[in-house]
């Protein structure tokens, strides 16, 4: 009877270390002392929680050796680092998010890594919303001349994404019969009363993207013909998106409040991938770009140079594709495309054969990191978001579950012949 009481109240322990890690992989805002604290302990909890799975997680890790060998990369450009300093201190961080993505892999089902991130989302809703009513002054900050909510995030823009992140979530939750429906629904609609609070416009989009995705899981669920019904889903897919990129400029300034060149988007990536061009292959080093005067041309050329840029948070060009092509060149760049396509290939695969509702928000998932970083902060391997803990995680999830799926093909062919 002990052993049991001791091993339930480990599991609890453990399961309530993740949600912590989970939790605090987002920028929240905590005093300087707290944020401290965190850090130290998340490293020793994540040293822990290895240390008891060690061989399970070496398994794993062989079996996606691309994005293995892009950890490394990132690793190994403090040999060429332009800001030494800075990519030495954040590359523990790397190693510390990958190993930890790759722990949620190894230990917990994509099912259960959803309900994790569940309560995450709980959490946040809750001190969003007490933080927004009760302590305005720190819930709310005014951007643009607008009162916007952030929450416990530093910028609306985070706590905008995050919500619109968690519409996801609650999605699968609704349509999940093994989940209490009406609670997720109601989750859904506080998580998109923040949202709206937030006047995160990227954070809607976000929201409205698994929404818009959902008719897919519909199609994949369609054992008759379900090619022909696909085929005609991309052909309306097609016409929506050829008729959104002639209205461009009509939707982009009258709907989204932003210029045709994306509030100053356009010229800041244009200058930076100018002088990301100045070290093509290699790139300036991990987190080295912003930190160091090389970004200087940029920050003169651009509305940066308005902005009180803090040197403790380097800014970004509010695009995840250049910014790692300035911190890795095109090596690190080709290389996180190639397997994220990989990865895209691999879930897709999953989705047609299993039909599993876990396996439609990973395809989700995806979409929307892609989505995140092409107008706004990076999250490919970012150390201070949750969305690159769930990409590893959703990388090696979709590996080990894409071998076991050939090897029983493997074996019944084998059985038949």
């Amino acid at each position: 009877m002990k052993n049991k009481l001791l091993t339930s109240l480990l599991l609890k322990l453990e399961i309530a270390s993740v949600i912590f890690l989970l939790f605090f992989a987002e920028t929240v805002v905590v005093p300087d002392a707290v944020r401290t604290l965190t850090n130290i302990l998340s490293y020793g909890i994540v040293i822990l929680l290895v240390s008891v799975q060690w061989k399970r997680i070496a398994y794993v890790a062989t079996t996606d050796k691309t994005l293995i060998l892009l950890t490394i990369i990132g690793v190994f450009s403090v040999f060429w680092s332009y800001s030494l300093g800075d990519t030495v201190e954040q590359v523990r961080a790397l190693v510390r998010s990958t190993i930890f993505g790759l722990y949620l892999a190894s230990r917990y089902t994509p099912r259960e890594q959803i309900n994790l991130l569940s309560w995450v989302g709980i959490i946040s809703i809750f001190l969003c919303t007490i933080v927004g009513f009760a302590v305005p002054s720190v819930g709310t900050h005014v951007v643009n001349g607008v009162v916007s909510w952030r929450g416990i995030y530093a910028h609306k823009q985070h706590m905008g994404r995050f919500m619109g992140f968690l519409a996801s979530i609650f999605l699968i939750n609704i349509l999940d019969k093994r989940c209490n429906r009406w609670f997720a629904f109601i989750l859904l609609l506080v998580s998109l009363i923040l949202l709206v609070l937030s006047n995160s416009k990227t954070g809607l989009i976000v929201f409205l993207y698994p929404i818009f995705a959902f008719p897919i899981y519909i199609i994949v669920k369609q054992r008759k013909n379900r090619f022909f019904i696909l085929l005609l889903a991309v052909l309306i897919f097609t016409i929506i998106s050829a008729l959104i990129l002639v209205n461009l400029e009509s939707i982009v300034v009258n709907y989204l409040g932003k210029d045709i060149e994306f509030n100053g988007r356009i010229p800041l990536w244009v200058s930076t991938i100018q002088e990301g061009l100045k070290r093509p292959f290699l790139g300036y080093g991990y987190n080295a770009f912003w930190t160091s005067d090389a970004s200087y041309d940029v920050i003169r050329n651009t509305w940066l140079r308005y902005e009180d840029i803090d040197p403790d948070s380097p800014f970004q060009a509010h695009n995840g594709f250049i910014d790692l092509f300035v911190q890795l060149g095109f090596l690190g760049l080709s290389l996180f495309v190639f397997h994220l396509l990989t990865v895209i290939y691999r879930v897709v695969n999953i989705l047609f054969m299993t039909r599993k509702i876990e396996t439609f928000w990973m395809f989700m998932f995806l979409g929307i990191n892609v989505l995140v970083n092409t107008s706004e902060v990076i999250t490919f391997m970012s150390t201070n978001s949750v969305f690159w803990i769930i990409y590893v995680s959703i990388a090696f999830s979709s590996a080990v579950e894409y071998k076991q799926i050939k090897r029983v093909q493997l074996i019944s062919s084998l059985n038949q012949a």
